[in-house]
């Protein structure tokens, strides 16, 4: 296992965590939508801000791409209402347990299949196991 890799997903996880915290706010002050453009632009702007000064590859060849490739965007806008919304009504633990648990069988499925990496991964029962977990713990961070 990669230590390094780790922490830099984990260092992912708690960014997205203060995100989807902030973004809740801010829908709640400019609308679900308002805010989730806001959060989009700010990040677009610092991506491009990025990408001109340490950029090393050649965003010229998105042209062409597979059109599949370039959904991303348009999922993570998905991600960013669907919080946006969810957050000022649930809170943050119980939206994130509900993303992870999301993410967790969506991506149990495409690597069962091979969808995407392109290299299939069997669901077994360590990993039904997981799920039945992480439902388990959304039941128990979402209960009132």
């Amino acid at each position: 296992m990669n230590v390094l890799m780790m922490i830099v997903v984990l260092l992912g996880g708690a960014a997205t965590a203060v995100q989807a915290g902030v973004n809740g706010v801010l829908g709640r002050k400019v609308g679900t939508i308002e805010g989730s453009f806001t959060s989009f632009l700010i990040g677009t702007v610092a991506l491009f801000l990025v990408m001109i000064f340490l950029g090393k590859g050649n965003v010229l060849q998105i042209v062409s791409l597979p059109k599949w490739q370039l959904t991303g965007g348009l999922l993570g806008a998905v991600y960013v209402i669907g919080m946006v919304f969810a957050v000022p009504k649930i809170g943050v633990a119980s939206a994130m347990v509900a993303v992870i648990s999301g993410q967790l069988l969506t991506s149990t499925v495409l690597d069962h299949f091979g969808l995407i990496s392109g290299k299939p991964i069997p669901i077994d029962w360590q990993r039904v196991a997981g799920i039945v977990l992480m439902i388990a713990a959304l039941v128990l961070f979402y209960k009132k």
